[in-house]
């Protein structure tokens, strides 16, 4: 290595300002004598990989670099077995969940809403086998002898196509008050001096905080219909936080897909005229609702777009009375793949990240724990 400065062979009647351009001394590099070292495949094609990628035009190359991102991040994660808490029955969010959420874009959120012993655990474990079995806890005997609760708070499993399906505890049921009062002396007793209007409005904020983190949220019956379920259900709709009061941003509103899944279906719930009457009583009960009921997420073999949100799976039916309806796994594989299809409406002005929906879901519970709305409602209850 030698230094060569230019600048002794500048004259002295030169003009100045030449010798401001020249005033830096040049290094020559010259690799000592017999050594070969060897190049590495990424040094001898950087230069050529460097002009094809800025070759690509900015829209490929955009998508490109989100791939490569993905693709780098997404095997970090440990992979799921089974379900973890996600939030507890004091409406808690929990840390775990994070650990298995990845910083890209193409995820969905599955979750499910229904009263006790309907089968919610059952239809979310059904959707989730073909990665293990029963993983989400589902109720036995023991549970219905005690009248306790399979699932308490929310249960979380997210599966390795980056669907995210969230088991709600049940709605309108006293356990989860019950063990409270009896266990948890955090609790002040005015919290349960009228359990009724305190069960009913936690109830609500549930499926108010389903109502603005999903994009399917699938409401599980076992029979047709009861009128105190579809009230509840257009006073959580109503009782949803805007966007507006979570994220200090552009405005959005936004709604999920709502799927009425009816369970334990017997043989002449299948037939034309009974389904008829289903689509025609949901048609005039949500006409003025904003929840979006008519995704094509039904039994028919094409994707309908317009069509009602509605399902039936049956129980225990004979393979010879399976003239109107299919088997139960033809339906729950025809169910997963609709819902997988569904259009995936932002939440937020902003795109949201697997990661970043998490922060996210922190601040819609917040803002439905301070919400006056509810607080207004809960007082005015009778």
């Amino acid at each position: 290595m030698s230094a060569t400065p230019k600048d002794s062979e500048m004259k002295d009647g030169e003009n100045r300002t030449l010798i401001k351009i020249v005033e830096r001394p040049t290094f020559i590099l010259k690799t000592r004598e017999g050594e070969n070292r060897a190049v590495s495949p990424s040094q001898r094609n950087g230069h050529k990989c460097r002009c094809i990628f800025r070759s690509i035009n900015k829209t490929t190359r955009i998508k490109l670099e989100k791939y490569i991102l993905a693709n780098r991040t997404v095997s970090t994660c440990p992979e799921m077995t089974t379900c973890i808490k996600f939030m507890d029955e004091n409406m808690q969010l929990c840390e775990n969940p994070i650990d298995y959420l990845y910083d890209q874009q193409d995820f969905l959120v599955v979750g499910c809403l229904g009263a006790q012993g309907v089968g919610k655990s059952t239809i979310i474990s059904m959707l989730t086998s073909h990665y293990s079995s029963d993983i989400f806890q589902v109720q036995d005997l023991s549970y219905y002898e005690s009248g306790a609760n399979c699932t308490t708070g929310i249960d979380f499993f997210v599966t390795k196509n980056r669907i995210i399906y969230l088991d709600t505890q049940p709605i309108l049921s006293g356990s989860p008050i019950d063990y409270s009062n009896s266990f948890d002396q955090k609790k002040s007793t005015i919290d349960f001096a009228n359990a009724d209007p305190n069960l009913e409005l936690q109830s609500l904020q549930f499926a108010a905080f389903l109502f603005s983190v999903c994009h399917v949220v699938i409401f599980v019956q076992d029979w047709f219909v009861d009128p105190n379920l579809v009230r509840f259900l257009q006073t959580a709709e109503m009782l949803k936080p805007s966007s507006t009061t979570i994220m200090d941003q552009d405005y959005v509103e936004y709604y999920p897909h709502v799927v009425f899944l009816h369970n334990k279906a017997e043989v002449q719930d299948f037939m034309p005229n009974n389904i008829n009457r289903m689509k025609a009583f949901y048609n005039k009960v949500f006409t003025s609702s904003r929840l979006q009921t008519h995704s094509g997420i039904d039994m028919t073999q094409s994707s309908t777009e317009g069509g009602l949100n509605l399902f039936l799976i049956p129980s225990s039916i004979k393979e010879e009375d399976m003239t109107f309806c299919e088997t139960e796994k033809s339906l729950i594989d025809k169910l997963r793949i609709k819902i997988h299809g569904v259009p995936r409406n932002p939440m937020t002005p902003s795109v949201l990240t697997e990661r970043s929906w998490y922060h996210y879901v922190s601040k819609v519970m917040e803002a439905i724990k301070k919400s006056h709305l509810s607080s207004e409602y809960g007082r005015l209850m009778p």
